[in-house]
């Protein structure tokens, strides 16, 4: 089979794609023909040298796909057959034509994705929502402070939040990525490199709730200086329309 493949650590000119042994399922895995495979940051770690595959695992990149199963490893408990789609969450190993994965952590497509959408949701999405409803049990109209709001995980967890009817709230390091935090609905935004965000945001919280005025739309600075709200959401200062 096909994979991506790089000799020495580096940029990505530095990849091609190989020839490789095509994986066989072990006592409880299934193999999964890779329909599409995602990125994430570790998977450029990993590319410039500074990220080892856990090990006895593959040292392909890829640590989430989509796909459909063609293969039953010895031991499986038949919860998958022939032909299903699925999506999987990975510890390496995606960006290859094929890739074997413990069924338990193969999951069926939700209705209304297609493949390619799939194989972005088990990494970031879904540590995104446990987070949010398994470790934090996040409730409408609570306000969710989310840490580099421009990643992966962050974008998630700014469009998850807005769903569960709770506020949005981000750092991040620069202009450009609190835009893109707000383009995605975050209601405020604090340069961490610029300002103490916990106190921005204690201000914030507590200026809102003193002013009973929808937080969405809702400029920080002109908030943090019990000021009328103007427009976007910002970190001291007023974030630019496109």
């Amino acid at each position: 089979m096909l994979a991506v493949h790089f000799d020495q650590p580096g940029g990505a000119e530095n990849l091609y794609l190989k020839e490789v042994a095509k994986p066989c399922p072990k006592e409880g895995e299934v193999l999964l023909k890779v329909a599409a495979s995602a990125l994430n940051r570790a998977d450029l770690l990993q590319r410039q040298g500074q990220y080892d595959p856990p090990p006895g695992t593959s040292s392909i990149l890829g640590l989430e796909a989509s796909g459909h199963v063609v293969e039953l490893g010895p031991g499986c408990q038949g919860h998958w057959k022939i032909g299903d789609s699925a999506m999987a969450l990975l510890p390496g190993g995606g960006q290859a034509q094929y890739v074997t994965v413990p069924e338990e952590l193969l999951m069926p497509i939700p209705e209304g994705l297609t493949l390619p959408q799939a194989a972005a949701i088990p990494e970031a999405w879904l540590t995104a929502f446990q987070l949010l409803h398994l470790l934090g049990h996040v409730q409408a109209g609570e306000f969710v402070l989310i840490h580099a709001g421009s990643s992966g995980v962050g974008t998630a967890a700014i469009q998850l939040t807005q769903i569960a009817g709770a506020i949005p709230l981000v750092t991040a390091g620069s202009e450009h990525k609190l835009q893109m935090a707000e383009k995605l609905g975050a209601a405020a935004g604090f340069n961490y490199k610029e300002e103490d965000f916990s106190e921005a945001t204690l201000r914030f919280t507590k200026v809102q709730a003193n002013s009973g005025e929808n937080f969405h739309g809702a400029n920080s600075s002109s908030l943090l200086q019990e000021q009328p709200p103007t427009s976007a959401a910002g970190s001291g200062q007023s974030l630019p329309s496109d």
